[in-house]
């Protein structure tokens, strides 16, 4: 027995030892083959082992080499080729690697970055010799060089956000070629430095480095046909396993815009409008509802566009000094109808900010629930947060830029504050700042942004992810791509704090939600028309929520349930929508139609149920409703019953209503969830929603006398019950846990 033991003790050392090794295969070693076409020994010097062999490049495939590896054991592993890099090598040597889950196609310009291990990425491959990586010679301009691949194995370290911000003077270029080739390398020292978050600068001062139909396109950068430089970057980041987010500076514009736009610039406490740039830049009131409006619809063009975008990362969001916005909009506002709370100037001003993030919230997550928002606040928020430190700082607070209120509203996934300063030496300290911002998460994430700059050998940057770590940050960001670059902090970090992989935190509220959103739109049910700071309260708040300029409005953090809402605009009327049933996860559409008393505005349901079985019939009262919630009973109105989810709605599916109510009488056909909306087919009336959970039917037994076709012997009944207690036994905490996991996982609609 024990020399078993010792034995298979021995093969697992063997065989973990086997994994953990690097697997090589040069040209000319066991696992290469040149399959097809010519392949010309090389000269220069830079390459791995024996040499090198290259083709000359052809509009179509002529020459194909491969690389196949044995595999010990099936895992991750990450691929990473060798060239000897020139002038003359093509820049899209198209590698194609053969794994797991499929093919993966990844282009390499062999002009840069030779002579050293250059990531493909980090694939999954089953034991064995079916992956393998190909290299063919269908580029340009003219040789395409094969040397050495490797296949390294891959223990990820637990997840850790790790992201790099690149600012848009980093990578652009007027030439297309050259800023492709700054893209493909940022993305590629990303992951060689084992980061897996870029943070990449495309829109800076209401001009964009993606084409848009809304925005100039930046000077810094010059497109060919066809060319996406976010498109691109996605593409890039992706395939190397990397997740790309869109930096995009938000209060902050140009001064071609700022010319045709002065009734939307910042004005000083005189109301004096800015006349000269502040900070290095032209800035943009965050309480006028025009701005609020354009910038919230450049975010949803992005959203709209790229649904692949990983994230969208906010910068600028925020006034210069303390004494900005007093323009004539803003003050309008705050001195009449915008402010529900009587606020201050400051907090008033501060709250722009976080409502408009709000709405970019939910805005954003009934498109795509699960794209991730954040921002890169200043690193230091107040005075007060700090014991021992001065009011001579450059805070964020007093420039009205709130983001522990923008964690705490959950209107942000995670912050990146700019927590520029080393430890030790005069204030500020890296180490002040952090637990603070950590203490106020309320949830979220917080990944503490630090300063490359100035540190040439990496070595303040790794005691700040260290000390991170050790205060419980999640992760870290490093200010900027181009410092690191210069320092080569790459191989630095992927030595020691970066040595394995790792993946960025799930967040939790995106993946497995717990709470929802309602949004909608504010109208004038008279003209159609939105509505611009309306009222809109909800039962169980306090908080008032206020209309955008496009009628816009949202309610964040809901806990499922039944919500009443009450909206007021004074002159144009008020209206009352009851929201059912509510779900975790869900993004619900209420619109508001604001009117006078007695005028039908809207359909509502009433003693909706919860559940129903399947195919068994239940029944749905929908009545009409005034913009008070009060029952309209003259007229009547031509109703539809539909159903949105897996199964068939049969039944009494529509009518006319009479006395201003009709009861459909329904079964749905499938057991889950369904979202049951009722509307008026003359499109006079708004819409209303309730969401059931439709349980499965039981299963029926054969037999008669309730034997259900089973035997009626007692000591068969009773074997049966027994093996069936114990079954339940052996599997109940089992199927409890997959039961409780099924719930959570539920996705957001």
């Amino acid at each position: 027995m024990l020399r078993t033991l010792i034995l298979a003790l021995t093969l697992l050392t063997l065989s973990a030892a086997a994994f953990a090794q690097d697997i090589i295969i040069d040209n000319g070693g066991a696992g290469y083959t040149q399959l097809t076409g010519t392949w010309t020994a090389g000269s220069s010097s830079g390459f791995h082992g024996s040499g090198y062999v290259y083709a000359s490049s052809a509009a179509s495939a002529t020459a194909t080499v491969e690389w196949r590896p044995t595999i010990p054991a099936s895992g991750s592993y990450e691929v990473a080729v060798w060239y000897v890099s020139g002038a003359n090598r093509a820049n899209n040597a198209p590698f194609v690697v053969t794994h797991a889950g499929g093919t993966s196609n990844v282009s390499v310009n062999q002009q840069l970055n030779g002579s050293t291990w250059r990531v493909l990425g980090t694939y999954n491959f089953s034991a064995g010799t079916a992956g393998r990586v190909l290299l063919s010679n269908n580029a340009n301009p003219s040789v395409v060089i094969a040397d050495a691949v490797r296949f390294r194995p891959v223990t990820p370290a637990a997840d850790e956000f790790r992201g790099v911000w690149v600012s848009r003077f980093e990578w652009p270029s007027t030439t297309p070629s050259v800023w492709k080739n700054n893209i493909d390398t940022i993305m590629a020292n990303a992951k060689a430095g084992n980061f897996n978050t870029v943070l990449i600068q495309m829109r800076g001062d209401t001009t964009t480095l993606y084409p848009s139909p809304n925005e100039p396109l930046s000077s810094l950068i010059a497109l060919g046909a066809g060319d996406d430089p976010l498109r691109y970057a996605l593409d890039a980041g992706h395939a190397l396993g990397l997740k790309v987010h869109c930096y995009f500076n938000t209060h902050v514009c140009s001064a071609a815009f700022a010319s045709t736009h002065q009734s939307w610039l910042i004005a000083d406490s005189s109301g004096t409008p800015q006349s000269a740039v502040v900070d290095g830049y032209w800035w943009l009131a965050p309480g006028h509802p025009d701005v609020q409006q354009y910038l919230r619809e450049q975010v949803m063009y992005l959203v709209n566009t790229y649904p692949d975008l990983d994230g969208i990362h906010f910068d600028r969001i925020r006034n210069p000094e303390p004494q900005y916005s007093h323009d004539s909009v803003s003050q309008a506002r705050r001195l009449g109808g915008a402010n529900p709370g009587a606020l201050n100037f400051d907090d008033w001003t501060s709250d722009q900010i976080t409502r408009w993030l709000r709405d970019v919230y939910a805005h954003v997550h009934s498109v795509n629930p699960t794209l991730q928002l954040s921002a890169a606040p200043l690193g230091l928020y107040a005075a007060s947060a700090y014991p021992g430190y001065s009011t001579g700082y450059y805070y964020g607070k007093p420039r009205h830029q709130d983001a522990k209120a923008w964690l705490a509203a959950g209107a942000i996934d995670w912050i990146a504050p700019q927590c520029y300063w080393p430890d030790g030496g005069s204030k500020p300290d890296f180490s002040d700042l952090v637990p603070d911002w950590l203490a106020s998460a309320n949830g979220r994430h917080i990944y503490p942004g630090m300063s490359a700059t100035g540190d040439g050998s990496a070595t303040e940057t790794i005691n700040e992810i260290i000390a991170a770590r050790n205060l419980g940050a999640p992760g870290t960001t490093v200010w900027s791509y181009g410092a690191a670059n210069s320092y080569n902090f790459w191989s630095a970090l992927a030595a020691g704090v970066y040595s394995q992989p790792a993946s960025p935190p799930a967040l939790s509220w995106l993946t497995n939600p717990t709470k929802a959103i309602v949004y909608g739109y504010v109208t004038n049910f008279a003209t159609g028309l939105p509505v611009t700071d309306a009222w809109i309260t909800r039962s169980g708040s306090t908080y008032t929520a206020l209309s955008a300029k496009d009628g816009f409005y949202c309610w964040l953090e809901l806990t499922p349930g039944s919500y009443t809402l009450n909206a007021s605009h004074s002159g144009t009327g008020t209206a009352a929508r009851q929201v059912l049933n509510l779900a975790a996860g869900e993004v619900r559409r209420v619109d508001l139609a604001l009117a006078g008393p007695g005028t039908a505005v809207a359909l509502e349901f009433i003693g909706a149920p919860l559940t129903a079985q399947e195919g068994q019939t239940f029944n749905l009262v929908a009545r009409v409703v005034d913009n008070t919630g009060a029952l309209v009973t003259s007229g009547s109105y031509n109703l539809a019953l539909n159903a949105s989810g897996p199964g068939t709605l049969v039944g009494l599916t529509s009518g006319t209503t009479v006395n201003g109510a009709f009861t459909f009488s329904v079964a749905y056909g499938a057991a889950g969830a369904v979202t049951l909306t009722v509307s008026d087919l003359g499109g006079q009336l708004t819409p209303a929603n309730v969401g059931v959970t439709i349980s499965a039917a039981p299963s029926g037994g054969g037999g008669d006398g309730g034997g259900g076709g089973c035997s009626t012997e007692e000591s068969s009944g009773l074997a049966w019950l027994a093996a069936l207690a114990l079954l339940w036994g052996a599997m109940a905490l089992p199927l409890t846990r997959r039961f409780v996991t099924g719930q959570l996982m539920q996705p957001r609609p």
